[in-house]
């Protein structure tokens, strides 16, 4: 059992590290799309381009997840799993609502099924989960 003079700093650490991690999930999208170049993701007949902003949120997003990760695993929180599965849910009911969808990376274009989005959906759903620890400030 930690004392309670010890928590705060325990706290600031670990808020420190979710900070980190969301930080250089952005740094890391953001050069992912400096280094690829024009992206676009095309959905029920229309495309649009995928700017820098976009890329580096999505990699906040995964670096949210790893730190509800490792809080998870830390904890031994078994409520990450819910988070993971119901936006998996949703990932995959977004597929199955939209329909066919396509992404364009340098200059070649793949088409997009449900298991990636539903894939996508879950970490999401696990990004959600350390944001809420970090801001309840769960130990």
């Amino acid at each position: 059992m930690s004392h309670p003079e010890q928590e705060p700093n325990q706290n600031l650490s670990d808020q420190a590290l979710a900070a980190g991690a969301i930080a250089t999930g952005a740094a890391v999208g953001a050069g992912v799309s400096a280094t690829v170049g024009g992206m676009g993701l095309a959905v029920a007949g229309t495309a649009v381009g995928i700017g820098a902003a976009p890329v580096a949120a999505a990699g906040a997003v995964i670096g949210s997840a790893a730190y509800g990760a490792k809080k998870a695993i830390e904890t031994q929180d078994a409520t990450a799993i819910g988070a993971v599965v119901v936006g998996a849910g949703v990932g995959a009911g977004a597929s199955a609502v939209v329909g066919g969808m396509g992404l364009a990376v340098a200059g070649t274009a793949v088409g997009v099924t449900m298991a990636p989005v539903a894939a996508v959906g879950a970490v999401v759903g696990l990004a959600g989960y350390g944001l809420f620890k970090l801001f309840a400030g769960d130990q």
